[in-house]
């Protein structure tokens, strides 16, 4: 059984910022998010196997987000030069998926038998070039999807979990969340 409150003291110890618990029920769902995805926003789109249009339709990642009753948020905080600091922004997404990748780790090694859906910030980068869409995924039990594919809004996720989203000019800011059930067991849909 999953315990919570370990949860946040593993995403701690792993160097996340910040990290919380909340119900799934609190997540906000919007079309607009995935539609930042099919705009091209991060320059992934149609090039990842987690992410769209691979992934599949909003309706089903947001039925399968549900089927966990808890998230587990992670929070990294990093200092910028500015708010324009593109190269900055960049070497501190690589840190946090560091972090990220370690809490995932650390989780999975305490619960073996636990069924947890990560999703990080940004596209799934686990490989240096994906193999969509000619080969399936090399890496299908450490690929992760993204927040923002799942259409979650950010923003209120934080907001909900009682964590600060906004931390100035001079940071960059990077989430990542982890869904499990605290019981042995999946929701009834």
């Amino acid at each position: 059984m999953v315990d919570p409150e370990a949860l946040i003291t593993i995403a701690l110890e792993s160097g996340a910022s910040g990290a919380a618990v909340l119900d799934t029920s609190v997540i906000e769902f919007h079309e607009e998010f995935r539609k930042a995805c099919e705009r091209n926003f991060c320059g992934k789109y149609d090039t990842n196997w987690m992410g769209p249009p691979a992934i599949g339709p909003i309706e089903v990642l947001k039925r399968r987000a549900l089927n966990y009753r808890q998230g587990l948020l992670l929070q990294s905080v990093h200092s910028v030069k500015s708010s324009f600091d593109i190269k900055g922004m960049i070497a501190k997404a690589a840190v946090h998926e560091a972090i990220f990748r370690t809490l995932l780790d650390r989780i999975r090694q305490e619960y073996p038998s636990e069924d947890f859906l990560p999703l990080n910030a940004g596209c799934c980068s686990i490989c240096e070039k994906c193999s969509y869409p000619g080969e399936p995924c090399r890496n299908p039990d450490r690929a992760v999807a993204s927040v923002e594919a799942y259409g979650m809004d950010v923003i209120a996720l934080q907001k909900k979990a009682g964590v600060r989203y906004y931390h100035g000019k001079e940071a960059v800011c990077y989430v990542g969340l982890i869904l499990f059930n605290p019981a042995s067991h999946t929701r009834s849909q």
